[in-house]
């Protein structure tokens, strides 16, 4: 009954080449829907996501994946919000998710829902890859997302795993919680409230994303439990699952993906990496330089990339940034800054200065 996939780890780095990942803009048009109540202009944050031709109204138009993170993470920081993602799946129906949610609603009990969440998750976002693993006191249900680079993801994974769970509250009729949450991205504020949420103690910066549940929780039944539905719905549910199978992304998103996960533990390394991806040292050279980059210069982009993150986190110390970045000390850490941003990072924590200086550390070279 339960679906597995592989993780993404195991994903072969030869698959790079099909279709991007592409979601139904299901999100996309929550995000907006809010930046209009809020009277936000989404026209820029829409441009800088690269939904410029984005129709809300065409329900058939799907759309890049990696922009519709992206477009989370411009309206947390237009609205000023840093729990964006989680707020915003509070206030959304999981039945604007369609097709998807419908199937979900019509199996037996929670143990059927997960397995029917695992099998057609990718009608509504094909970046999502789900595993069921199954444990003696219940499962693990486990999300990889593939083709996005996972540091600029979190507003929008936030909201789409708060979203899971309040669909499974909605169809069991019961305020459930998983019996562990965690993510694999750092979060030091609004803590409780994800506490809340979830009626249990979130952990961040874990190796994987990832909820349980327990056996008393998977036998419940659904209060919209309907076996006719079910079986008109599969169908539709195969074909859509069918016409959604995209690469793992390229090979760039995968190494990044796979250093994001080890650098706070100062283990990112190009065999370890290479490791994990499946491949050789040197063969994983050979192909990163295939796409006009190289193992070095990636991880020195993603340490810029991030370390403009945690520089805006006013509670982290820059020692905890160093580590964080996989530096041993906090002087080396400042030292790399100081290359990328043309001043300290203790300059930067001023909110006059991060707009400023946050162009030129995207795109300073290494």
């Amino acid at each position: 009954m339960f679906a597995t996939v592989p993780e993404a780890g195991d994903v072969p780095v030869s698959v790079a080449g099909r279709a991007p990942a592409t979601v139904s803009g299901f999100a996309a048009r929550r995000v907006l829907a809010i930046l209009h109540k809020r009277k936000v202009d989404a026209a820029p944050l829409l441009r800088r996501a690269g939904l410029s031709d984005y129709n809300p109204d065409n329900r058939q138009q799907r759309i890049s994946a990696l922009s519709q993170a992206r477009l989370f993470e411009y309206a947390a920081e237009a609205i000023g919000d840093t729990a964006f993602g989680l707020r915003l799946a509070q206030e959304t129906d999981p039945r604007e998710a369609g097709l998807l949610f419908y199937a979900v609603s019509a199996g037996k009990d929670l143990r059927e829902a997960l397995a029917l969440f695992a099998r057609y998750s990718r009608i509504v976002n094909d970046s999502v890859r789900v595993a069921i693993v199954p444990r003696a006191e219940g499962v693990t249900l486990t999300l990889n997302f593939l083709g996005v680079p996972r540091h600029r993801s979190k507003q929008n994974i936030e909201f789409g795993i708060a979203v899971v769970l309040k669909a499974l509250r909605e169809v069991s009729g019961r305020n459930i919680g998983p019996s562990r949450v965690r993510f694999s991205h750092l979060r030091i504020t609004d803590l409780k409230e994800f506490d809340r949420f979830y009626n249990y103690r979130v952990e961040f910066g874990a190796p994987t994303d990832e909820l349980d549940f327990g056996l008393d929780v998977l036998n419940l039944p659904l209060v919209t439990s309907d076996q006719y539905l079910l079986e008109t719905l599969r169908p539709y549910c195969e074909e859509a699952a069918k016409a959604r199978h995209t690469a793992a992304g390229s090979l760039r998103t995968l190494v990044e993906n796979e250093i994001y996960r080890l650098l706070p533990h100062g283990r990112a390394n190009v065999a370890r990496v290479a490791k994990a991806l499946g491949v050789s040292p040197r063969t994983l050279g050979r192909r990163l330089a295939e796409e006009g980059t190289n193992f070095a210069k990636l991880m020195d982009d993603l340490r810029r990339t991030l370390s403009l993150q945690y520089v805006r986190e006013p509670n982290f110390t820059m020692a905890q940034i160093a580590w964080l970045l996989g530096y041993e000390r906090s002087e080396s850490f400042t030292h790399a800054f100081r290359r990328w941003a043309g001043q300290p990072p203790s300059q930067v924590r001023s909110a006059s200065q991060t707009d400023s200086v946050d162009a030129r550390v995207q795109n300073s070279g290494a």
